[in-house]
């Protein structure tokens, strides 16, 4: 009886560290900064390594566009920043552009960028991302 209930302790004890190793990890840990198309400011606190995953909505149908990012010295965009649309099959849909960031040192970092159109130079939309990484 009493080797049962130790097989049953055992078994829970297994089955809880398999089904919760994704949910408590030392790993690269992804963060969100989701901004609408005014843009606004956010900061992040994150361990050096983490991936930051920065959004804005778009509408490239418009002539307006998010412009080419201004980071800090150190801050790493991954890629060359995406975009998925709202609805493909809608003419004119906007979407979300998104961009991945990294840094490989400690130390507090920027992400910059605006929204507008490029033949008016005025912008009616900013990010600004402050992001410390430790």
């Amino acid at each position: 009886m009493k080797r049962i209930i130790i097989l049953s302790l055992a078994s829970i004890v297994l089955f809880g560290c398999v089904f919760s190793a994704g949910c408590i990890t030392d790993d690269n840990s992804q963060h969100l900064a989701e901004f609408g198309y005014t843009g606004g400011e956010q900061s992040i606190s994150a361990k050096v390594g983490d991936v930051i995953t920065i959004s804005a909505n778009t509408n490239p149908s418009t002539g307006y566009s998010w412009t080419e990012p201004e980071v800090s010295e150190g801050l790493k965009i991954l890629g060359i920043g995406s975009y998925a649309e709202y609805n493909p099959e809608l003419i004119g849909a906007g979407g979300i552009r998104y961009w991945d960031v990294t840094a490989e040192e400690a130390g507090t970092y920027t992400f910059t960028a605006e929204y507008m159109r490029p033949w008016e130079g005025e912008a009616i939309g900013k990010i600004e991302v402050t992001i410390t990484f430790r």
